[in-house]
C-alpha cells in the first residue's frame, strides 16, 4: 500500500511539473509543434531525474564495489548502468533548449541516446534483478522515444514548409 501512496504522490507532483514546463516552453516559441514542447519537458525532467539517479547509482556500485575482492562480469554490468543513467540523463537536459527550439539536429541527437538507453534497457530486463526498476523506466523511456520521433518528423515537416514557402 505504502508503494502505491508513493508512486502516486510521484506521478502528481511529475505530472504537475511536467504541464508547468510544457505551458513555459509553448508561450517561449508558439510556432513549434506542440509534441516539440512535450519531448523537451520530458527531456528536462527525465533527464534530470535520470541523471541524478545515474550519479547515485555509480556512487553505490564503487561503494560495494570496493567491498568486494575481486571484479567480474557483473561489477562491469553495475558501472556500465551507472554510465549509461549519467550520460543519458545529462545529454538529455542539454538538448532540452534545441528540442524546445524545434531544432530537428537536437531532436535527433537526444532519440539516438535515447534509444541506445532503451536497448540498454531491454538487456538488463530478463536478468534476475532487472524486473524491479526496469520495466517502469523501459516504458517511460519508450514512449519519451516515440514522442521524439514524432517531434523530429513535425520538424522536418515545417522546416521543408518553411523552405518551400516564398519571403514575403
Amino acid at each position: 500500500m505504502e508503494e502505491l501512496l508513493i508512486a502516486g504522490t510521484v506521478l502528481s507532483v511529475g505530472s504537475g511539473a511536467f504541464w508547468f514546463l510544457y505551458r513555459r516552453f509553448k508561450r517561449a516559441a508558439p510556432e513549434v509543434p506542440s509534441i516539440s514542447h512535450v519531448a523537451a519537458a520530458f527531456a528536462r525532467i527525465g533527464g534530470g531525474i535520470t541523471l541524478i539517479a545515474g550519479v547515485g547509482h555509480s556512487v553505490a556500485v564503487a561503494s560495494l564495489a570496493y567491498s568486494l575482492n575481486e571484479y567480474g562480469a557483473l561489477q562491469v554490468l553495475w558501472f556500465t548502468t551507472g554510465v549509461m543513467l549519467v550520460y543519458t540523463g545529462a545529454l538529455n537536459v542539454v538538448m532540452a533548449g534545441g528540442i524546445t527550439a524545434g531544432r530537428g539536429s537536437a531532436i535527433w541527437v537526444a532519440t539516438a541516446a535515447s534509444v541506445l538507453f532503451v536497448v540498454y534497457l531491454l538487456f538488463l530486463n530478463p536478468l534476475p534483478s532487472g524486473g524491479g526498476t526496469v520495466p517502469p523506466m523501459l516504458a517511460v523511456w519508450s514512449l519519451y522515444v516515440l514522442s521524439l520521433i514524432v517531434a523530429g518528423v513535425a520538424a522536418s515537416r515545417s522546416q521543408r514548409a518553411r523552405v518551400a514557402s516564398p519571403a514575403v
